[in-house]
Order: C-alpha cells, then structure tokens, then sequence
C-alpha cells in the first residue's frame, strides 16, 4: 500500500524558512508553477548555499516543521545536512527537499542572481527563473522534468538553454 502524505504547502515551509533567516531559493514543481505552467507537485524544492551556518538554520526551520528525514523517519540530525549534497524530509507542510551548492550556471550564487522575487505576505524570498529551471530539468531528465519542458515551451516558446557541464561540455 501506498503511504499518504500531506500536500505540499509552500506558503508553510517558507514562512518557516523566513522565520529561521535561511538563505534559499525555491527550484522544482512550484518554481514551475511561478513560471506559468500549472500542475500539481509532491514536494517543496529548495536550493541552499554551501554554507555550514546556513544548514543550521536550514535545520532549525525544519524541526519548526517537526521534520524527520524521509528514508527512515530519523529525527533530524545536523550530518543529514552538514556536507551533504541533499536531504529530503517528511514535515507537518509535506515532504520538503533542500539540494545544496551545485555547479554553474545551476550553482546557488547563478541560480540566486536570476531569481524571482515573491512574497506571500510575511517576507522576501526567491524562485528560480525560467533559465535556471530549464536547466534543472534538463539535468534531471526524468519524465515529468520532461513534461515540464514541454509545457514552458507551450507557454514561452524557445525556452533559455545555458550550457551544463556533464551534460552539454565535455569535462
């Protein structure tokens, strides 16, 4: 059987995130969905810095969420995050996935500079441009990252395509 989990509400993990002055930008589904095709979406995406005191943080807002990490419900613990690339956790907002660093042009600093600033009442935050998504999705390649492609290039015609290092330049 499959398991339930609460639906992702991004208006919650960002008011948490604000609260506990993470530095993030939101990337995945919602980022999508800012940029014009709407569709549903099982979990929040955000991409932090490299950044040790950042992940603190990270952390803290998490366990606002009474957060466990998703694989095996562990109570968080700061190496889930600290030198890690990733942690996906099942929160009281749903399921909520941070993705640290990266390599340019998807690295924080590029993908933060090209954000779209928002607001849902309670403070400033950032979501992926268009160019940064694309490249997102097309690193990822799985078949929704594919749809998503399709639907922006319904909606906004030749999509932004920055080179990727691993994917588009040998290296």
């Amino acid at each position: 059987m499959t398991e339930l989990l609460d639906p992702p509400d991004l208006e919650a993990v960002t008011n948490a995130f604000l609260a506990a002055d993470v530095t993030f930008v939101v990337i995945g589904g919602f980022a999508v969905i800012v940029n014009r095709f709407i569709r549903a979406t099982k979990d929040v995406d955000l991409l932090v810095p490299d950044d040790p005191d950042n992940d603190r943080s990270v952390l803290a807002a998490l366990r606002s969420l009474n957060s466990v990490r998703y694989r095996d419900n562990a109570p968080l613990r700061d190496e889930h995050l600290l030198d890690q690339t990733h942690l996906r956790a099942t929160t009281s907002a749903g399921v909520v996935d941070i993705m640290r660093g990266g390599l340019p042009p998807l690295d924080f600093a590029t993908v933060r500079e090209r954000a779209i600033e928002a607001n849902m009442g309670t403070g400033l935050f950032y979501v992926a441009s268009l160019a940064s998504i694309v490249g997102f999705k097309r690193l990822a390649g799985r078949p929704q990252d594919r749809n998503d492609l399709i639907g922006l290039t319904g909606i906004h015609g030749e999509l932004p395509i920055d080179p990727i290092p691993g994917l588009d330049i040998d290296t």
